[in-house]
């Protein structure tokens, strides 16, 4: 089940291709535009925040700046690349933010914007945007209760059991006639240890029978009725089994030690089953959302054109 999900800003144009403008644009000073350009444009309304430059008619605000450089960092790996001083946010309020204001600016005055297929991808980043702000209206403001994450985690508690390990010896001989002889032996006090590395064509007789701490089905599909009996609740530790046929002729085992198989707290997946239940809540408002809208919304497919 999903444990949460990073929602990433839609609204930043993607790093890589203004970097790449700056490679080729080069460090030059920035020159003003051309008046004739603002004649062209719909001044743009003051935005909320403080505003730290001003392109033509347009505004960038610190907190725009402080968004863009967070994401940039989250998709920086190298921690030298970084921006973390105010002389590297200047530099990229000069380099990266202003740039791309001023091709917007002449973009807009060579009505690129009226293209066909640039208007196609700008209505595709408005569909975009507008669901997703649409969708953060609707579902961002919900809560997970405490009675909720209690309910989930009786239902699901299972989920939540660590993976039982146990250690395990085994004695494994081609007849079952043998086989019986040393569970006589065993049942008289006679040694497991010993008796496996005297008798068991096992490899693992050289250690005394020992596997280890093995998990269940972690020697293969071939080892599943193996896997039933060792670990069986009935067979606790210090327990031999009894003989049973495997698949490299009649086994005895015998439990040296379990660890892990406990059901972990609620408040230790407090945190988690937050995560899980809030998820499905946005889940089923975002369902009731769109069905709604599927009642008064004209929808058609054409599947024979899907190829």
């Amino acid at each position: 089940m999903p444990s949460g999900i990073k929602r990433r800003n839609i609204l930043l144009v993607p790093l890589s291709l203004f970097m790449l403008l700056f490679l080729v644009i080069g460090c030059e000073q920035i020159q003003k535009l051309p008046l004739s350009i603002k004649d062209k444009l719909t001044p743009a309304p003051k935005p909320q925040g403080t505003i730290i430059a001003k392109v033509s008619d347009l505004y960038i605000t610190a907190e725009q700046l402080d968004q863009e450089i967070q994401s940039y960092n989250e998709l920086t790996d190298n921690p030298e690349a970084k921006i973390t001083t105010r002389d590297q946010k200047l530099a990229y309020l000069n380099d990266e933010l202003i740039r791309r204001y001023l091709l917007y600016l002449e973009a807009k005055a060579r009505r690129l914007d009226e293209q066909p297929k640039v208007r196609e991808i700008l209505k595709n980043l408005e569909i975009n945007i507008l669901a997703n702000q649409f969708l953060q209206n609707e579902i961002g403001n919900l809560t997970v209760t405490s009675s909720e994450a209690e309910d989930f985690y009786n239902l699901y508690k299972e989920q939540y059991r660590q993976e039982e390990e146990r250690r395990i010896r085994e004695i494994v001989v081609g007849t079952e006639a043998e086989a019986k002889d040393i569970l006589i032996e065993l049942l008289k006090g006679g040694d497991f240890a010993a008796l496996a590395t005297q008798r068991s064509r096992s490899s693992s007789a050289s250690a005394g029978g020992d596997l280890g701490f093995i998990k269940r089905g972690q020697r293969g599909p071939d080892f599943a009725g193996f896997d039933e009996i060792a670990f069986s609740r009935s067979l606790n530790v210090g327990q031999t089994s009894n003989i049973f046929k495997g698949k490299d002729g009649y086994y005895i085992m015998k439990v040296e030690g379990i660890k892990g198989g406990q059901t972990k707290s609620l408040s230790e997946v407090w945190d988690d089953i937050k995560r899980n239940v809030l998820f499905l809540k946005q889940q089923q408002k975002l369902q009731e959302i769109t069905g709604g809208l599927l009642k008064k919304t004209k929808v058609v497919i054409y599947d024979d054109k899907i190829k």
